[in-house]
């Protein structure tokens, strides 16, 4: 019994350490951006430069009306100087979206991969303790069945002992009995 107790203590000191392991995984997985933030994160940044692009495609189309009212013939000059910073500005940011759309997708991938390989590992060790636990509930099983099958032979000791001093003699006295009865009224 006391062998059992020791097994069972040291079956929540395991269960214990588990349940630290699992804390501090959990902890550090909290510490990883998801796919969905980098999505959000993503879609946000695309969303402020077009805003941005408006506003700013917005305030070079009032400054050239302005400069039309005012200064005419440098308003045409002014539009075709403006046309070619839209145009200068437009490729500057597309080649900014493709360069943070490519970092993103690289972060993501790197993301991916830390995630499998922690998933990979807690599985590993979820199995691994699954199976320490399997083996000893299985001894834990062989040592019962043992210890029934040794109540049952005890059992079957009993019961041949009670055949034999109780009920034996019980029955020759009830045969005696009767032969005695049968013998007296012949």
């Amino acid at each position: 019994m006391e062998e059992l107790t020791q097994r069972v203590g040291l079956l929540e000191k395991t269960t214990h350490q588990i349940q630290q392991d699992v804390a501090v995984l959990t902890a550090r997985s909290e510490n990883f951006a998801t796919k969905a933030d980098i999505g959000t994160l993503r879609t946000e940044l695309l969303g402020e430069m077009g805003k941005s692009e408006k506003r700013t495609d917005c305030k070079f189309e009032k400054m050239a009306l302005h400069f039309d009212d005012k200064l005419g013939n440098m308003a045409l000059h002014f539009d075709d100087k403006l046309g070619k910073m839209t145009l200068h500005f437009d490729e500057k940011l597309g080649k900014m979206a493709l360069h943070f759309d490519d970092k993103l997708e690289r972060m993501e991938v790197r993301i991916d991969d830390k995630l499998e390989k922690m998933e990979l590992r807690i599985d590993d060790k979820l199995d691994k303790m699954e199976q320490r636990l399997d083996v000893k509930f299985e001894r834990m099983d062989e040592k019962f069945e043992k210890k029934f099958v040794r109540i049952d032979e005890k059992f079957e000791k009993l019961n041949d002992r009670l055949t034999w001093s109780i009920m034996v003699p019980a029955i020759l006295a009830v045969l005696a009995w009767f032969v005695k009865d049968l013998l007296v009224k012949v």
